[in-house]
């Protein structure tokens, strides 16, 4: 009897530190994990789209991230004063598509300078490829990096 007792107990050990040592194990999170804890967008790797430099905002002449390229890193409240990059065009009234890089909210007025007007908000880490079918094409004229 006293051999089945310390049998048992042996067994019961060995299981018991069989199972801490499985449970210690920590095994790689797939690409698209987002912790538990994460409470902002920052705390996540970004997916940035390569059209568009990281943790900015851009907008495009066409659809489809086409045209020329506006880059934004900071608030810009009136479009009239600035051209595509590297164009005389004015960006004021001509962007047809954007991409988000950065993991704020941004959004675009159809108002210079007052940013007021018709709205179009920009979740972070997004893109929209024709902004007809949110009926702001061709409409911003402030971008607020909010």
């Amino acid at each position: 009897m006293r051999t089945t007792r310390r049998l048992l107990v042996t067994l019961a050990t060995s299981a018991l530190l069989t199972g801490a040592l499985v449970s210690g194990a920590q095994a790689t999170p797939p690409d698209n994990y987002v912790p538990a804890n994460a409470s902002r967008l920052s705390d996540v790797e970004p997916r940035d789209n390569p059209a568009c430099p990281a943790n900015a905002f851009c907008l495009f002449e066409d659809d489809d991230f086409g045209g020329g390229i506006a880059i934004f890193y900071d608030d810009d409240r009136d479009l009239r004063n600035r051209n595509w990059e590297g164009t005389n065009r004015p960006v004021h009234n001509g962007a047809s598509s954007m991409i988000n890089n950065t993991g704020r909210y941004v959004t675009l007025q159809s108002n210079a300078q007052s940013c007021d007007g018709d709205r179009y908000t920009a979740r972070p880490e997004s893109e929209d490829r024709d902004l007809t079918d949110n009926e702001f094409d061709n409409e911003a004229s402030c971008v607020q990096i909010n």
